[in-house]
């Protein structure tokens, strides 16, 4: 039907446009956050670009349903402001044709969230996870800022560097290392060297740095300088003793997982995955009645009553994921109570838009029956 892919092509474009530019938005300040993580050498500069695309899809999952909302509203107050929408009214189409008409667009929007939120989101939230455990757990020369004080091997060491060479991944230049006590009776070692490169073991499979050129100096437990070493080539290991593993957070774990633990947390986790692509529908029955605006007040008139209802439906999901996490409520209960609650809304939304209408149209026919 022309109308229907009509219709659909509106609200995929209106969709498209807004979730790229909340996309835009959101991206940019957490590009912003890593680069400073980068700066300050918590992260390698190629890891920036590594999570900003692993926490894209989790950004996409998290506002598909809002910008779908938007692009519904946007697309049918242009068809109300441009008078298309009394054109279709004229022909026989209500407000449940609509609502079948669109149903195509609102099943893609939701298989497209469900698979993101289901199984695209898990995996890049566990491959951060892992790529900031294999950061963690050694220090690499390529993460080394000139002019700033690193800790490596959970926090007994630091590391400095004056100044870096034209080759920054294999040499630098006044080098500085200190490792610090472990226990109270430890003893402190501090290394300065004028240069220093990167050298790695194959027999042992580890990363060592090969210093050039200075001073060891071991220290006392009351600091004080017992010894002092010259050294030619001095090399120090800078991997960590042990493999630092993260705590995996609950939005890591596989779908299938949280489905056969059904433990409170997993059950808040499953609900919230889910509440993505259940949302659309929903969405989509409140955008219809919402979007009805009259030709001088614009097409975005209804955007920011829209725009409070989502806001109290987040504010909902979350509060209702809480209270699964604190077994307040069942774990299979979850959110249908708030669908309920968005169904009864919806359905009321949409009665007194059907009713505004007839009425209109009984007013009109009395009209041109008068004239």
């Amino acid at each position: 039907m022309i109308i229907s892919r009509y219709l659909n092509r509106e609200v995929f474009t209106s969709t498209t446009a807004i979730l790229g530019v909340l996309f835009a938005i959101f991206i940019s300040q957490r590009i912003v956050k890593y680069l400073g993580q980068a700066a300050s050498g918590d992260i390698s500069g190629l890891m920036v670009w590594q999570m900003v695309g692993l926490f894209s899809p989790v950004l996409i999952g998290f506002l598909l349903p809002l910008a779908f909302f938007l692009g519904c509203l946007l697309a049918f107050s242009r068809l109300y402001v441009d008078s298309e929408m009394a054109v279709l009214r004229s022909s026989g189409i209500s407000e449940y044709q609509l609502i079948k008409m669109l149903l195509p667009i609102a099943v893609i929007i939701a298989l497209i969230g469900g698979a993101v939120t289901l199984w695209i989101s898990p995996w890049a939230n566990e491959t951060t996870y892992q790529l900031r455990d294999e950061q963690a757990s050694k220090l690499e020369l390529s993460m080394l800022t000139p002019g700033r004080f690193q800790t490596f091997q959970k926090a007994n060491g630091v590391v400095y560097v004056d100044e870096a060479t034209e080759d920054s991944e294999s040499a630098l230049g006044n080098f500085f290392l200190a490792e610090l006590p472990v226990d109270e009776d430890g003893k402190t070692r501090l290394v300065s060297a004028k240069s220093a490169q990167r050298f790695y073991d194959e027999a042992q499979d580890k990363n060592f740095l090969q210093l050039n050129d200075g001073y060891v100096y071991e220290l006392d437990g009351n600091n004080q300088v017992r010894k002092v070493t010259q050294f030619e080539h001095y090399y120090a290991r800078l991997d960590a003793e042990q493999s630092i593993t993260s705590r995996r957070k609950i939005s890591a774990t596989p779908t299938l997982q949280l489905w056969r633990s059904k433990d409170p947390l997993s059950w808040a986790e499953l609900n919230w995955r889910l509440a993505v692509p259940l949302s659309v529908p929903f969405l989509l029955l409140l955008a219809i009645p919402l979007s009805r605006v009259r030709p001088r007040e614009g097409k975005f008139a209804k955007i920011l009553p829209a725009l409070l209802i989502y806001i109290g439906y987040i504010i909902l999901i979350v509060i209702f994921r809480r209270w699964v996490e604190d077994e307040k409520i069942p774990g299979w209960v979850g959110y249908i109570p708030i669908y309920l609650i968005m169904a009864l809304l919806a359905v009321r939304l949409l009665f007194l838009h059907s009713r505004a209408n007839t009425h209109n149209n009984k007013k009109l026919a009395k009209n041109e029956e008068s004239a």
